[in-house]
């Protein structure tokens, strides 16, 4: 077996509670999806390799050093493509736009789709899924977006969504994106953008980062004292969870923080 199948069997084991956490790792959440958030927050502390080892070893394996020091970004995005259920198979045709629809339903229908048990998602959000499932994976993404570098950035894109589209297609999409949505989301998305903005002007790239983890005992003590979210009551962590965090937009923001230039008419165009 390879790096990646250890890391997929080993995941899955231990998120469906039929593995004890290895060494070093604690659980305490019992909801499924929240406790897989809070596996891949673990993991990306330890990384990929001494997760796998640590598994290995509760079952009494001694993995070989050559084996654990070959994990490649590209190998391990596809690794992650199929633990988060892509089958192989045929691209979803892209549905067609409707006659006199609006503008935003016809930026909508281009946007390309996957096809998964519970309906079609946008393929930006399963190349994003797939990041977020390994810190190292997600800051290679980070890295050949800001390079611009296409050929890198849709090889990762084809393992994981088995969809050809470049930096500049992901960009247009996430830019203007809470436009999109709620008006909820955008008055979340707008507030916590400028906070971060404050925050970084300030040098509290701890705290920044914390939030940005959706740390909520970090978020609550936070809103309590910044004067953005004091006086705002609905500006709870579940707010803050469904529209901020559930929409990738800490993935929008480290994006931007590290120099990734956004398209500046995209938020015009929405």
């Amino acid at each position: 077996m390879e790096l990646a199948q250890y890391y997929i069997k080993y995941l899955q084991e231990v998120g469906e509670g039929q593995r004890e956490a290895p060494e070093g790792i604690t659980l305490s959440q019992t909801d499924p999806m929240r406790r897989a958030v809070e596996l891949q927050e673990a993991i990306a502390k330890l990384g990929v390799p001494e997760f796998v080892r640590r598994c290995a070893a509760q079952d009494g394996i001694t993995l070989p050093p050559e084996l654990l020091e070959g994990c490649r970004p590209e190998e391990l995005a596809q690794a992650l493509c199929r633990f988060a259920g892509e089958q192989p198979g045929p691209s979803a045709e892209e549905p067609e736009d409707a006659s006199g629809a609006a503008e935003e339903a016809a930026e909508e229908a281009q946007t390309p789709k996957i096809e998964e048990p519970d309906g079609p998602r946008s393929a930006y959000e399963v190349l994003l899924d797939c990041c977020l499932l390994d810190e190292k994976l997600l800051y290679y993404l980070i890295d050949v977006t800001k390079r611009s570098a296409v050929e890198e950035f849709q090889k990762l894109a084809l393992v994981t969504t088995r969809k050809a589209f470049t930096p500049d297609d992901l960009l247009r999409w996430f830019a203007g994106k809470e436009r999109r949505g709620t008006q909820e989301e955008l008055i979340c998305v707008t507030l916590m953008d400028t906070i971060f903005e404050r925050l970084a002007a300030e040098g509290q790239k701890e705290l920044i980062a914390a939030l940005l983890c959706g740390d909520r005992t970090t978020f609550e003590l936070f809103r309590c004292d910044a004067p953005e979210l004091v006086h705002l009551p609905e500006a709870t962590y579940e707010w803050y969870e469904k529209n901020y965090l559930a929409g990738y937009y800490p993935v929008r923001y480290m994006l931007k923080f590290n120099g990734v230039a956004f398209p500046a008419d995209a938020a015009a165009e929405e």
